[in-house]
C-alpha cells in the first residue's frame, strides 16, 4: 500500500472527524492533513504537497470553488487532484460547476464510506498513471535529445575531417574546394537547425504549453534561452545541451546564469524544478 498524502478541508469539525475516521480505519497507511478553512489549506499544500485534496464547497471566507480556482493558478500546485464534497450543492449543474472549476471528482454528503474510498482510490490511481506516463514521455524525450548529442558529435567530427581534407586539395582545384565548403556548411546548418526542429516537435507534443506559459511569465527570453530551458526541464547537463545546440559548454553555463537573473530566482532554488512547473 502507498503512503498517499491526503488533505481534507471542511469548516465543520464533525465532517473532518468523519472523513478522518474512515481513512484511519480503512486506510491507516494514508498520511492525513486537515484544516477547517481554505486559506490555511494553501499553506499546508505549499509545505507538504498532498497527493489528493478533499474539500468542502460551502465555507466562509473562501469556498471550495474559489479554493480550486486559486489552486489552479499556481503552476507548481495545479496538477494536484481535488475531490469536491457537498451536502447542499447537489444538482447536475453544481457538479458541472465544480468540474469546470477544476475538480477531478465530486462526492455528496453525508459521506458514504464505501463511495469515499472508491472515489479516492480511483482518483489516486488515475493521477499516478498520468504521472508515470509523463515520466515515461520525458524519459523518451531525454533519450531522443541524447541521441541528437551523439549524432551532432558525429557530424561535427565529419566537418573537422572535411576541413583537414580541404588542406590537401590544390588551390587551383576550385570546384573541389567549393564542394567541400558547401558540404561543411550544409552539415553545420543541419546541426544548428534540423536536430532542434525534430526534438522540439516531440517536446511540444508532451509539454504543449511550456513555451507559452514560460514566455507569459518571462517575455524577454530569447529563442536560444527557450531551447536551453526545454533541455534543463529534462535534466540535461551543460555539456549535452551544448552539443545539441552546437555551442561551447561555457556558453551554456553563462546562459544558465543569465536565465536565473531573467527569471529572478536565487542560487538556492533548483532551476530544473522551477521549469518543471510550466
Amino acid at each position: 500500500m502507498e503512503n498517499y498524502r491526503i488533505l481534507i478541508i471542511d469548516d465543520l469539525i464533525e465532517n473532518l472527524k468523519t472523513i478522518v475516521s474512515i481513512f484511519e480505519i480503512q486506510r491507516p497507511e494514508y498520511i492525513l492533513f486537515q484544516t477547517n478553512n481554505a486559506k490555511s489549506a494553501l499553506k499546508i499544500i505549499e509545505q507538504n504537497r498532498p497527493d489528493l485534496i478533499i474539500t468542502d464547497w460551502d465555507m466562509p471566507e473562501m469556498n471550495g470553488i474559489e479554493f480550486i480556482k486559486e489552486l489552479k493558478k499556481r503552476k507548481d500546485l495545479r496538477d494536484i487532484p481535488v475531490i469536491m464534497a457537498s451536502g447542499v450543492n447537489l444538482s447536475s449543474d453544481d457538479l458541472k460547476t465544480a468540474l469546470n472549476a477544476g475538480a477531478t471528482d465530486y462526492i455528496r454528503k453525508p459521506i458514504d464510506p464505501i463511495e469515499l474510498l472508491a472515489r479516492v482510490h480511483s482518483v489516486l490511481m488515475i493521477s499516478e498513471y498520468n504521472n508515470k506516463m509523463l515520466e515515461a514521455k520525458d524519459q523518451d524525450l531525454t533519450e531522443s535529445a541524447l541521441y541528437l548529442v551523439k549524432s551532432n558529435e558525429f557530424n561535427i567530427d565529419i566537418t573537422k575531417r572535411l576541413k583537414i581534407l580541404s588542406q590537401f586539395i590544390s588551390k587551383e582545384n576550385a570546384p573541389a574546394q567549393e564542394f567541400l565548403e558547401d558540404t561543411i556548411t550544409e552539415i553545420n546548418d543541419r546541426i544548428n537547425e534540423d536536430s532542434w526542429y525534430r526534438f522540439n516537435l516531440s517536446f511540444s507534443k508532451v509539454h504543449k504549453d511550456f513555451n507559452k506559459n514560460l514566455i507569459k511569465q518571462v517575455p524577454e527570453l530569447t529563442a536560444t534561452e527557450l531551447k536551453i530551458c526545454a533541455f534543463i526541464r529534462l535534466g540535461m547537463n551543460n555539456k549535452d545541451i551544448a552539443s545539441v545546440l552546437h555551442q561551447n559548454p561555457d556558453s551554456v553555463k553563462v546562459s544558465r546564469s543569465r536565465l536565473r537573473k531573467k527569471i529572478n530566482i536565487d542560487q538556492t532554488q533548483n532551476l530544473e524544478s522551477f521549469l518543471s512547473s510550466f
